[in-house]
Parts: structure tokens; C-alpha cells; sequence
């Protein structure tokens, strides 16, 4: 820290070349104290290590700054060496960030610095370097169990335990909770209880990236505990939402689509598992459809578009994929596709029938298959209307699609 006599010196000498005739304000940092500490160290071939006491009625957040293109991870260990949490990349770049609070006692903890292959280094083989161990100290404010309601929007800073949340509910009634996570190193993990404190339903990665998606008919009326945590111990800022209520709309994985009659609906992800959404839902064409087709609309244009309200908190980025195919024996045998044919990402899938037109069970079996590209979830509308409308030119081969008859 420089003197006061160096900093009178320096402003003094700044004056004279200054043509401004007012100087800016000058913080005395002499009177002013810092909740930040800065301590330099390496990894040279073995995990560089720390100790120290968090206070009580504390939150420490640990950030390592590497040089000189150093991975580094960070492990914390309570005063009996169980591991609290640890973290790669949830700082900036790919350094490591964590959190650990201490309540009502001061709290022991070892911080341990190490490189990112440090377990697949051999013996003769060193690794590690520099860095800045950033320690910063906030007040720590123990949350309790905080009620929400639908539509309910919370915050909070993931340390190692949980956060609940309580919620009433009715029977057979829609919940949906989405808990994002703020931060890079923390991967959100979403429970719910019962009055009884069982869990009936939980989620991991049913959201966006990391972020979790819960969403469950509720069993019977009462008070529900949501409980937010990070993943593994991760840790870091969140954000928690309660959607609105909205009602459960039960959907058949078949169902019937005439011309210039749009059907909505609403997909889950592929790849989520226990969803009481589906995955795709195929539609087959209406006696009348099939009709007017053996009349002379043969040719048809498939459209569907992703519902402009969507929530991508809740699900709601579905990129829309169309497929047609035949059911057979079998199963769905695709016959084509698209993805972005409208010119964005909404699907336009143009079909000639006339091969097939007279043919009545061929017609029958055709299917329309609506899902979402690479596991995207949300709502859509799906449309098929008379003529052949031409895709847009970069998702477009200059033919037209057409089913010929055997």
C-alpha cells in the first residue's frame, strides 16, 4: 500500500498537467476495509493447499484465477476431511468457483487447489501452475423454508444444502417448476415432497442445458415441498420459478387432422424419462381429408409451427420436425421429412398423393409424425392444407415430394 505522502505527491504532480480546473474525486482506501483477499500460489506436481476458518454467519466464495493456461479444480473439505464441495469451470473461463457458508459456528475448512488432469498425470510427469487464490466474504442469510405460489419467481445462492419451498396444491392439479442456474458450475437439481416428506417426483436435466424442468399432476390436495439443490455439490446462483397454473391437458400419442383444420398440441423432450408429455404424436388424415384427396386434392402442404407464446424456462424452444410415413406391421416407416423448410426454424413439408389417391388404404395408413429436433420440448400447431406450397430454397432440393403406389 502506498504512503500517504507517495498518493499527496502523485495528485500534486497530476495537477500541474491537468487543464481541466477540477480534479476527480479520490477514494482513501486507508479508511475503507475489503471483504476480499488475495493469495498467490502453485500447483507444481501436487495439489497446492489451504486452511483457514470461515466465520460464523459467513458465505466464502472461493474463485481461483489461473495463469499461464492452468486448468485448475478446487475442493473444499470440512474440518474431518469430507469433501463439501468441488468445482472445474463454474468461474470465468475455466477457472473453478465454490461456496461455503457457515451458520451459528465458525467453520474449518480446507481449500485444496489442483490441475484439471492432475489424475491422469504419471509420476515422472509434472503438471500444475500458477494462480490467485480470490477469497470474497458476504453475510450469510439462512433462508428457512420459504412459501410460494403459482407464478412465483425466487433466488438464491446454491452452498452445499438444500433450499425449500412450499406450495399448496389440489388434487390432479398441474405443477411446474424450473430452476436455472446462474452461474456455469452449478448443475440444478429439483425434488418434490409430499406432506409426509416422500419424494414423488424429481428432475435433473429436463430443462435447458443443465437446468431442470419438474412437472407432475399433483396426487391429492395439500401442502408440497419443493427442494432446489445443486447436483454432486455443485454450487452457485439460481434462479426458481413456479409456472402459472395452468390446466393438464391429456393428449393421445394418435389423433386425427382434417384440411385447413390445425390441431395444437404440446411435446416433451425425447429424451426425458417418467414425462407426462410425449415425444412425438402422430396424426392420421380424416375420412373427409381422405376424401377430398381421392377427388382431386392430392397434393397437400404440412405445416408446423412452433406456438409463439412458448417459455423456454418450461420447456418451451421447441424447434418443430415433421415427419410422414406409413404405419405398417411394422411400425412408422418414414417416408420423408423436415426440419426448417418454412425458412426458419418452423417445418413445411409439401407431399404429391396423387400415386396413391384412389388408393384408400394406403391413405388410411399414412402418417404425420410431429416432434422436435434434437429433444426440443414445447408447444405447436400442426396444419395441412390443399396444394403444394414450395419449401424455402435452402431447405429445398427443386422437387417435389412423391409416394408412388406398388
Amino acid at each position: 500500500m502506498m504512503k500517504p505522502i507517495r498518493l499527496a505527491a502523485l495528485l500534486a504532480g497530476a495537477s500541474a498537467v491537468l487543464s481541466a480546473p477540477a480534479l476527480a474525486q479520490v477514494r482513501d482506501l486507508d479508511g475503507e476495509s475489503s471483504d476480499v483477499r488475495v493469495f498467490q500460489g502453485e500447483v507444481d506436481g501436487a495439489a497446492a493447499i489451504f486452511r483457514l476458518t470461515v466465520p460464523a454467519d459467513t458465505t466464502l466464495q472461493i474463485d481461483v484465477l489461473a495463469r499461464d493456461g492452468f486448468d485448475p479444480v478446487v475442493r473444499v473439505l470440512d474440518d474431518d476431511g469430507v469433501l463439501i464441495v468441488e468445482d472445474d469451470d463454474g468461474g470465468d473461463d475455466l477457472n473453478p468457483r465454490a461456496r461455503v457458508s457457515a451458520e451459528d459456528t465458525d467453520r474449518n475448512i480446507t481449500i485444496e487447489v489442483d490441475g484439471f488432469d492432475a489424475e491422469w498425470a504419471d509420476g515422472d510427469t509434472g503438471y500444475g501452475g500458477s494462480f490467485d487464490l480470490r477469497l470474497s466474504s458476504m453475510d450469510y442469510a439462512p433462508l428457512g423454508t420459504r412459501a410460494v405460489a403459482y407464478g412465483a419467481r425466487e433466488t438464491g445462492i446454491m452452498a452445499g444444502e438444500e433450499h425449500l419451498f412450499t406450495v399448496q396444491g389440489r388434487e390432479g392439479e398441474l405443477l411446474e417448476v424450473a430452476m436455472l442456474a446462474e452461474d456455469d458450475g452449478l448443475d440444478p437439481y429439483l425434488e418434490l415432497r409430499d406432506a409426509s416428506g416422500e419424494a414423488i417426483a424429481a428432475d435433473d436435466d429436463g430443462g435447458a442445458g443443465l437446468n431442470s424442468y419438474l412437472r407432475t399432476v399433483l396426487p391429492a390436495a395439500g401442502t408440497y415441498t419443493i427442494a432446489a439443490s445443486g447436483y454432486s455439490e455443485t454450487s452457485g446462483a439460481y434462479v426458481l420459478r413456479v409456472r402459472d397454473r395452468r390446466e393438464n391437458v391429456a393428449q393421445l400419442p394418435q389423433q386425427v387432422i382434417g384440411l385447413n383444420d390445425p390441431a395444437s398440441g404440446e411435446l416433451a423432450s425425447a429424451y426425458e424419462s417418467d414425462s407426462l408429455g410425449l415425444g412425438h404424436i402422430d396424426y392420421r388424415l380424416s375420412e373427409e381429408a381422405i376424401a377430398a384427396i381421392r377427388s382431386g386434392a392430392s397434393g397437400i402442404t404440412i405445416r408446423m409451427n412452433a406456438a409463439a407464446d412458448g417459455d423456454a424456462d418450461f420447456g418451451g424452444s421447441l424447434d418443430p420436425f415433421v415427419e410422414l410415413g406409413l404405419q405398417t406391421p411394422l411400425g412408422f416407416a418414414v417416408v420423408d421429412s423436415d426440419d426448417d423448410g418454412s425458412g426458419s426454424l418452423d417445418s413445411l413439408l409439401p407431399v404429391d398423393l396423387s400415386a396413391i389417391a384412389q388408393d384408400a388404404e394406403m391413405l388410411a395408413a399414412l402418417r404425420i409424425r410431429a416432434k422436435g429436433v434434437s429433444g426440443s420440448a414445447g408447444a405447436y400447431t400442426l396444419e395441412v392444407t390443399p396444394g403444394l406450397e414450395p419449401r424455402a430454397e435452402d431447405a429445398w432440393t427443386g422437387e417435389d415430394i412423391e409416394i408412388e403406389a406398388e
